[in-house]
């Protein structure tokens, strides 16, 4: 890298991936992190997601808050126009829930990684650089055939708990609110045997996220915080008692309707 460009980059740098099931995303992020961090030295580098994982977009962006410039940098693949459009309605909203007397950062998002010309000769001197590759027989294992013995059999949960990570529940703190519920949960130890936790993508009535449901039973829950996800916890999932405080729709499951 050039001295020159070094000199001119922001105080605060956002790298802004996908979450996934796994701990796979995160780790792959914080390895890029460490790497950005060694070749801008003296520039702040936070990570950040646009759904299942944390922090949020608005989360990064507390992290950097007193820099008078913050770039987002998309590092995910493929791009959505739509989505990243919606991404800078979501940092205006950062900005517009920021004390009046707090001196505001310039916000800024770099071209998305899948359009930046240079990505195509990128990845053919990788291929290149790792020739020759290992047969996927000698990657795969020698029990290759064999799948866990668990993953027939059907978990014997009571109820499960569909919770929206999508982008808009995800930038709402919905990623810290899904662990906060496995904490609760794991914690409990009877509950974590009758309640399965599922991750969704968009559940759509996006004006009531963070949102979960709980099956059987077909309820709605919107607008949670920590407070809700334990009140749910201590009155629905142990005791089966609608919380009505930040229920937002009965389903037909649910024979208190």
């Amino acid at each position: 890298m050039n001295p020159s460009d070094i000199s001119q980059t922001p105080p605060a740098l956002i790298l802004l991936g996908r979450g996934g099931l796994g701990p796979a995303a995160r780790e792959e992020m914080e390895s890029m992190i460490e790497g950005v961090r060694a070749t801008l030295p003296g520039t702040r580098v936070e990570p950040a997601f646009v759904d299942r994982e944390a922090p949020s977009l608005p989360e990064a962006l507390d992290a950097c808050a007193g820099v008078r410039r913050i770039v987002v940098l998309p590092v995910f693949i493929p791009g959505d126009k739509s989505l990243l459009r919606w991404l800078h309605k979501v940092a205006m909203r950062w900005r517009a829930r920021q004390p009046v007397d707090r001196a505001l950062p310039e916000i800024a998002f770099a071209p998305a990684l899948g359009s930046l010309p240079e990505l195509p000769a990128l990845l053919a001197r990788q291929a290149c650089a790792v020739h020759p590759l290992p047969d996927v027989a000698d990657t795969a294992g020698g029990d290759w055939q064999r799948d866990p013995i668990a993953w027939s059999n059907i978990p014997p949960h009571k109820r499960h708990v569909l919770f929206c990570l999508g982008p808009r529940c995800a930038a709402l703190g919905g990623a810290t609110l899904w662990q906060h519920l496995g904490d609760r949960l794991r914690a409990s130890g009877k509950l974590q045997k009758t309640v399965m936790m599922l991750q969704t993508s968009c559940q759509y009535p996006c004006n009531h996220g963070p949102l979960m449901i709980v099956y059987p039973d077909g309820t709605w829950y919107g607008k949670l915080d920590e407070a809700a996800i334990d009140r749910i916890v201590d009155q629905h999932l142990d005791q089966g008692t609608v919380d009505e405080e930040c229920c937002v729709y009965r389903g037909e499951g649910d024979s208190r309707r």
